[in-house]
């Protein structure tokens, strides 16, 4: 009988150090700080192409987004619709003026991966930053290039695409 019990003990702890293991975060080396950039954007400047286009000429393969002010007269984002393992999206582009509370994400291997929250009089809203996000007056943006390991994002077998060490 106590054997049965060391076994049963010895499974349940085995089942709850793998279920531990899936929640702990996944740390990645330690990166620097090489270079930062502030950039204005003016009306009708489109977000997440001109964050691509300073990428791009910035030669920033590993860094951080942030966008901390600003306004937009049109955004298109994507947002989770399901619970489900495999995600289900659902696109919705808004017109009208709205306030950029905040928007910011990871550069891995040159791609950013921004999600934005917006805001009107009647509440907050937003999603992953899709192209066709058009400045109504302003948009601040900082981004941050990283020196040091680098990072890149690789779609698990349910098409999340995760960061990894590239």
């Amino acid at each position: 009988m106590m054997k049965c019990v060391a076994v049963a003990v010895a499974f349940a702890t085995c089942l709850l150090g793998a279920e531990n293991r899936a929640t702990e975060p996944r740390v990645f080396g330690t990166a620097q700080v090489q270079e930062v950039y502030r950039v204005l954007l003016d009306r009708d400047a489109l977000l997440l192409e001109s964050i691509l286009d300073v990428i791009k000429t910035k030669d920033i393969r590993d860094g951080y987004v942030s966008v901390t002010s600003g306004s937009v007269q049109e955004c298109t984002y994507h947002y989770v619709t399901s619970t489900a393992l495999k995600a289900k999206n659902a696109y919705r582009t808004v017109k009208g003026p709205f306030e950029i509370l905040n928007a910011g994400g990871i550069i891995a291997d040159g791609e950013p991966h921004i999600h934005i929250t917006l805001s009107s009089p009647k509440g907050a809203f937003g999603g992953h930053l899709e192209k066709g996000c058009r400045i109504l007056y302003l948009g601040e943006v900082t981004l941050v290039k990283y020196s040091g390991p680098a990072l890149a994002r690789k779609e698990n077998e349910n098409g999340i695409s995760l960061l990894q060490a590239k």
